[in-house]
Order: structure tokens, then C-alpha cells, then sequence
């Protein structure tokens, strides 16, 4: 890893001793998510200018990315003051002038004008089950953008009505580096309507799909 990501690393296993940031609780995993991470850039990243993580957490896959894509700017979203903490600690260690952090629950934050739909891409890692993350994400992006999260197993097919149902086209998945983690994408084709995403908690306990 270069010199700023070792110290992101390090910094991730300082503070997860107070704070569950990641379940990683040593170096050699550290390094294994951040790989996860970068296989973003691996996707194009032409006109690409505001991007949104939902649910950051630790920064990742974030912090990695704004490291390596100093012309994008970079909005760190996060509901947990502690983890907010944390991620401006990092931002301000590192000199990351392409990261900011915005503190507050996706479905509150995704109403304001100020971020509704004002982002090219959203990316996020395990934040939530892919139907919660389709409504608490997209509303964000605008039309033309899309949204990428790494996922575990899930199948596109079954999300294809929520994400029509929020302003999304057909979800794929991706895997753009061999033997690299799965990447689930969805473009953006039109607004999101005005009633997503819903209250808080009635995403997780009333999913979409």
C-alpha cells in the first residue's frame, strides 16, 4: 500500500479498538478491504465529479477512492457521531480536501434540496441489504448517475422493481477485477418520486424487494 493508505489502515485498527468500525482486526485484512475498494476504479470514472458514500462507517470503500481520485469530490454520509468523528480525524490527517462528512440518517438527508439528487454516483459497502440500500441511495443521485455497492450474494433480478419504483433502471452485477469482489451497479434513468425514501427504520422493516 502507498504511505497515505498505510496510515488510513492504521488509523482504521487504532480506532476500532473503541469504536466498531470494521470487522478487520488486523493489518493483512485491512489491506484485503481497501483491495475491495480500489476495484472500483477499475469502472469508468469519466465526468464523474460528486460522489456520495452511504453509510461510510470506517471509509471505506470512500477513503481510498478520494485518495486516488483527488478531482472528485467525495461526501462521506454517516448516521453515528463516533464514526463521524473518526472519519474527520482521517480527513483532516491525510489533507483530503476532497472529502467532506455529512452526519445524519439517509432517509432525513435524502429529502434536502441541498443533496437530494445532486450527486453523480453513490457507492457503499455493507451499509445495508441491497432493497434498503436501492431506496436509502438512489434518491441522491442524479439522472444519468448510478449507484455501486459491493454486495455478497444477491440477485439482481429481484431488485428490478424497486429500483424502476425509485427512478432506477434493470440492477446488474459486475465484477471488474478477476477473483475481486461483486459490484452491484444501477443507473439512474429518472427522478426518484418525492415519498423515497420513507421515514427512518421503515426502509429496513418494509423493504421495496
Amino acid at each position: 500500500m502507498s504511505p497515505p493508505l498505510q496510515r488510513y489502515a492504521e488509523l482504521l485498527l487504532e480506532w476500532n479498538r473503541s469504536i466498531n468500525l470494521t470487522g478487520a482486526r488486523t493489518l493483512e485484512q485491512v489491506e484485503a478491504q481497501v483491495t475491495d475498494a480500489n476495484a472500483l476504479l477499475a469502472l469508468a470514472w469519466d465526468g464523474i465529479r460528486r460522489v456520495i458514500d452511504i453509510g461510510s462507517g470506517g471509509g471505506l470503500p470512500a477513503v481510498p477512492l478520494a485518495l486516488a481520485l483527488p478531482q472528485v469530490q467525495f461526501t462521506l454520509l454517516e448516521a453515528n457521531a463516533r464514526k463521524c468523528a473518526f472519519l474527520e480525524h482521517v480527513a483532516g490527517t491525510l489533507e483530503l480536501r476532497n472529502v467532506a462528512v455529512l452526519a445524519g440518517r439517509a432517509e432525513e438527508l435524502g429529502h434536502q434540496p441541498s443533496v437530494r439528487e445532486q450527486f453523480d454516483r453513490a457507492i457503499s459497502r455493507a451499509a445495508a441489504p441491497a432493497p434498503v440500500l436501492l431506496e436509502l441511495a438512489l434518491p441522491f443521485v442524479t439522472t444519468g448517475g448510478d449507484l455501486i455497492a459491493e454486495v455478497s450474494s444477491v440477485d439482481p433480478h429481484r431488485l428490478e422493481q424497486a429500483a424502476r419504483l425509485l427512478g432506477g433502471g434493470a440492477p446488474r452485477l459486475e465484477r471488474p477485477v478477476a477473483g475481486g469482489t461483486a459490484l452491484l451497479v444501477v443507473q439512474k434513468l429518472g427522478p426518484t418520486p418525492a415519498e423515497f425514501p420513507r421515514r427512518p427504520g421503515l426502509p429496513n422493516r418494509r423493504p421495496l424487494a
